[in-house]
């Protein structure tokens, strides 16, 4: 079954050479069906499990398309090259190939499907490569921004954010909260708003400024926070201005924190580790409370 199937991807390869060939009496390639030679060929390979084969003939198809002036039929193609890159297992070129089918959905006008793929690229390379994940998430967001998706680009947002905050660039991880509270100005849902507050609550904390983990909760929490929430971010504040070792640990580890995104669950963590006083050095505290064995001005002990 594999090999017919790459012989018939093959025959349909040949098929489009032809249709590219001009003569005396054929002035112009035909692009479109050398394209849809292409597409025909690629599908064959793929089936046959041939991948490397079926990318390149979806790249070819797309730039044949392109010749044609058939936009949305390129970026198809790109979209499913990135597909076949995958299986593959060679992503160097899914960032580019992501932006460029991005732009010619757009130009087609099917801005949706633009900031769909470029948000399907960013999870296949938010491991691998966390950099050109959160690039492909910003233009999504971008493109859903224009377009007065105001809730997808939230989600998008959001998305960023968690990565930022993955790796620890806290200052843009805040700027891209701060986003999602721009964008609620402008007709976006507040649904998750409450926990969105806390996210931003626990990245000032993180970035040692409690007087703007403060200012979140008047300034947002008492807006979008349930009163559980409210109770819990205010503990937390009066907690770190009594240096309430205990409290701010009660309420880092609280259950509604531990369940947060985990990007921002292993964050809340990270804070609990600078409040834990080690068993040996509560040890050494109360024996230095207890006695101190200086020596005084006359040779002896303090007792």
């Amino acid at each position: 079954m594999s090999k017919d199937k790459i012989q018939e991807g093959r025959e349909c390869m040949d098929k489009a050479a032809k249709y590219l060939k001009t003569s005396l009496l054929k002035w112009v390639p035909d692009y479109d069906s050398a394209a849809d030679e292409y597409s025909k060929a690629a599908t064959c390979f793929r089936v046959g499990k041939s991948y490397k084969e079926s990318k390149e003939c979806l790249m070819k198809a797309s730039e044949n398309y392109l010749q044609n002036g058939s936009l949305f039929h390129a970026a198809k193609c790109m979209d499913q090259a990135i597909i076949m890159s995958k299986e593959i297992g060679d992503t160097s070129d899914v960032f580019k190939l992501a932006m460029k089918a991005s732009h010619y959905y757009q130009q087609h006008g099917s801005s949706g499907s633009a900031s769909l793929l470029l948000n399907k690229v960013a999870d296949m390379l938010q491991q691998s490569d966390p950099e050109s994940a959160v690039k492909l998430l910003k233009e999504a967001s971008n493109i859903s921004g224009i377009e007065d998706s105001t809730g997808q680009a939230m989600e998008y947002t959001h998305k960023v954010a968690r990565l930022l905050v993955k790796l620890k660039r806290y200052e843009e991880a805040e700027n891209e909260i701060k986003r999602q509270f721009d964008l609620v100005a402008e007709g976006g849902p507040t649904s998750n708003m409450g926990r969105v507050t806390v996210e931003l609550f626990l990245l000032q904390l993180a970035k040692d400024d409690y007087v703007a983990a403060k200012k979140v909760l008047h300034e947002y929490g008492m807006q979008y926070c349930e009163q559980a929430e409210i109770y819990m971010l205010d503990s937390i504040v009066n907690a770190y201005s009594d240096h309430d070792s205990t409290q701010i640990l009660k309420m880092l580890n609280s259950p509604f924190i531990k369940h947060m995104d985990v990007e921002f669950a292993i964050l809340a963590k990270s804070l609990t580790e600078k409040w834990i006083v080690e068993p040996k050095e509560q040890v050494t505290n109360i024996e230095n409370e207890e006695t101190d064995t200086s020596p005084t001005d006359f040779g002896g002990t303090l007792c």
